[in-house]
């Protein structure tokens, strides 16, 4: 059996049939069992994008043993919910712990990103709903958590096999974890930080990058997004300021996601953007970012992401439940609340490929007196 995989994802032992270089659709023939991660990374800087890759039949048989079934937001929603509060209690842990002297802990956190990446897999939609659920005061760990989830449902949406994804779901819940001994002051600054602040904030990375050396999560992935998702394409990030293809396909996901979560989140000292706005942020910084990557997210969350609070032209708010790839703006949508009576109502899906029914903008919650958080709780 034959199976197309991602540079990144072609590990040593593995039998290569075919490459694909990058900006060809064609195929270069250069069979061969990899013996080393020197050849893996020989491969990408031939400027290699994907391999085909020749499975035993027992890899065949792990690979269906993988499948997950999946179900509706419904079915899984209380579940996601278990995980996601386990991951805040988890996370939350390790931020405490990377502040003292105390080991991280690899189990828990490892076990963590597999419950995420099989949450996901049930359904995409159910976990994810919980990232637009912002607390100010754990933003920190709340951060990890969604940029873990976000990761996860990006990286199976581009390809990526579930044990490749359960790392990167590692990785991202790992990326940040050196800012736990950056002082609360810094972090939560509402003015511009001084020269001497920045170098501080700065020094996350490497912090980041030695206590996950130090307990165990030395993974090329998780020292990937750790090291380099503050760098950007034009060589304008840190801390090496590297440039172009020096920066792997990986840190770039991870880049995308982490800006993506920290500007729609809210913090200390300011609220966060709407995630269109974001979007439009990132698709007019083409020389940070990635613009291919930054549009497949556009593709993969949808214009109003699930957890959005939406107006609608029946002059009803609603919550974006399930997205619709084939037309982003007619998701599955939770009505809520009558504009008119300004009175909350009782939830009720709707499906807008069905209604006659269109989406006018997405507000926010506050502005109604609405309790997002307890909203989409309680009623998904």
């Amino acid at each position: 059996m034959l199976k197309t995989l991602a540079i990144e994802e072609l590990e040593v032992g593995m039998y290569v049939k075919d490459i694909m270089l990058k900006n060809s659709d064609h195929k270069v023939k250069n069979q061969g069992k990899v013996n080393s991660k020197k050849t893996i990374e020989m491969l990408k800087k031939q400027g290699v994008t994907s391999v085909v890759i020749e499975l035993e039949d027992s890899d065949e048989e792990n690979i269906q043993e993988q499948s997950i079934e999946q179900i509706s937001v419904a079915d899984e929603f209380s579940r996601s919910c278990e995980v996601y509060d386990e991951a805040s209690e988890t996370v939350k842990r390790l931020f405490l712990t990377a502040g003292s002297t105390k080991p991280l802990s690899a189990e828990a956190v490892g076990l963590l990103a597999g419950e995420i990446t099989e949450s996901v897999l049930r359904n995409e939609y159910a976990i994810t709903i919980l990232t637009r659920i912002r607390n100010k005061s754990t933003y920190q760990w709340e951060h990890a958590i969604n940029c873990g989830v976000l990761i996860c449902g990006f990286g199976l949406y581009l390809g990526f096999n579930k044990d490749t994804v359960t790392q990167m779901t590692l990785g991202a819940l790992l990326h940040d974890v050196g800012s736990a001994k950056v002082s609360r002051g810094i972090l939560e600054k509402a003015g511009k930080l001084t020269q001497n602040e920045m170098s501080v904030v700065k020094r996350h990375i490497k912090w980041g990058v030695e206590l996950c050396k130090k307990d165990g999560f030395d993974s090329p992935f998780i020292i990937d997004m750790t090291a380099n998702h503050h760098e950007r394409l034009d060589g304008s990030g840190y801390p090496r300021g590297i440039s172009g293809d020096k920066i792997s396909k990986l840190a770039r996901i991870t880049a995308i996601i982490d800006v993506y979560d920290a500007m729609t989140g809210d913090r200390p000292y300011k609220k966060g953007d709407n995630p269109l706005n974001v979007f439009r942020f990132l698709l007019s910084k083409k020389e940070k970012f990635d613009q291919n990557l930054v549009q497949q997210l556009v593709k993969y969350l949808g214009v109003h992401p699930v957890g959005s609070l939406i107006k609608l032209s029946n002059e009803k708010l609603g919550v974006v439940i399930q997205g619709n790839r084939t037309d982003p703006m007619k998701p599955i949508v939770k009505l809520i609340f009558n504009l008119k009576s300004e009175r909350n109502i009782t939830p009720t899906d709707c499906d807008l490929s069905n209604e006659n029914v269109t989406i006018v903008s997405a507000v926010k919650a506050e502005d109604f007196g609405i309790n997002l958080t307890k909203i989409i709780r309680e009623v998904v």
